[in-house]
């Protein structure tokens, strides 16, 4: 685990107030979510699922990657499952891979190094992250040497 991540394994009251929760699983560890969405219409509620949200810290880089690929299963109602790694760099793009032709969901990958600007789909994750950060580095009261700069407009922030 990177030095500068390891304190947001510290913070349970911070992850259980965002909605987060502890999460260990296929050598990974880190939080997870899970939102809910529902379509509504004149009679009520017509249709519900949801999406399962990742923000890991430890882990094994590439090797943690393609295992993801290979052995991460698609859950009933689950459309999207949505995988910030945290690491030493930032991909241009995420991955994605589909159960069963996209009908049982998909999983989505990302890598960030904090400080850089995310990609959209992932700029909530990478959002809450930064004040994790934050957040620690104020409860221990010594700094990381960073300064969480809020950003405008719906992105996710930076460090300075």
């Amino acid at each position: 685990m990177e030095e500068r991540y390891e304190k947001l394994s510290r913070i349970e009251d911070y992850w259980a107030e965002v909605g987060f929760e502890p999460w260990r699983g296929l050598g990974l560890t880190g939080v997870y979510r899970r939102v809910t969405f529902r379509k509504g219409a004149l009679l009520g509620e017509v249709a519900r699922y949801y999406a399962d949200d990742y923000i890991i810290w430890e882990h094994e880089g590439e090797r943690s990657v393609e295992r993801i690929l290979r052995e991460w299963k698609g859950l009933p109602e689950v459309m999207a499952h949505r995988v910030l790694l945290l690491g030493d760099e930032t991909w241009p793009k995420h991955l994605q891979k589909s159960f069963r032709w996209g009908f049982r969901g998909w999983v989505e990958i990302y890598s960030l190094r904090l400080g850089d600007n995310p990609h959209k789909r992932f700029a909530d994750l990478a959002y809450w992250t930064l004040m994790g950060l934050d957040f620690a580095s104020k409860i221990s009261g010594g700094g990381t040497g960073l300064e969480v700069v809020p950003a405008t407009g719906g992105e996710a922030g930076s460090l300075r």
